[in-house]
């Protein structure tokens, strides 16, 4: 990735759980005063395809050490599509990553958890939950703040320096309507 100017200052995921798979929408948002990002994609070509091919294979690296369950079921997230742009300032650059992973959902009780290392959160971010229609959250555990503004909406919002990881889980009720 480019130099030590570049810092990650805001996250955001969004997971819409669908019987069968859930869809992954991960966006990274970054400081970037010295304009790496904004100059690699003005010049594009070789050097910007390298660039998406390494933040792609290190975003990979990242799911794949996580052990990711779903109804005791080990699933895979797997990175589709990886794309850089600005938000209309060179010097603030966003990765976004388009993923998904099976969903082996069943009527009744299901249980969502991901495992990963303990750590302080190390920029603000937040996880958006939308699970099927008809869904109900019953329980879960994150670091962070939790709300769920709907029975089937789970919101997760994490300060920096918020001690995250170790076993998070979503545990909800579910039924074909």
């Amino acid at each position: 990735m480019a130099g030590e100017e570049v810092v990650p200052v805001y996250a955001q995921g969004f997971y819409v759980v669908n019987p069968g798979v859930v869809n992954m929408v991960i966006i990274f948002d970054y400081l970037d005063r010295g304009q790496y990002y904004a100059k690699l994609l003005k010049r594009g070509g070789e050097e910007l395809a390298h660039e998406v091919s390494t933040v792609w294979e290190n975003m990979q690296k990242f799911m794949d050490e996580e052990i990711v369950k779903i109804n005791g079921q080990r699933v895979r997230p797997v990175i589709r599509d990886v794309y850089i742009a600005l938000r209309g300032n060179p010097t603030r650059p966003y990765i976004t990553f388009l993923g998904d992973f099976p969903a082996p959902l069943r009527e009744g009780e299901n249980l969502y958890e991901n495992y990963y290392e303990e750590e302080a959160a190390e920029y603000d971010y937040e996880a958006v939950w939308l699970l099927p229609h008809g869904a109900e959250v019953l329980e879960w555990h994150f670091g962070g703040e939790v709300e769920t503004p709907e029975p089937n909406i789970l919101r997760v919002a994490v300060a920096k320096g918020t001690q995250v990881g170790g076993r998070e889980y979503i545990k909800f009720r579910w039924g074909p309507l």
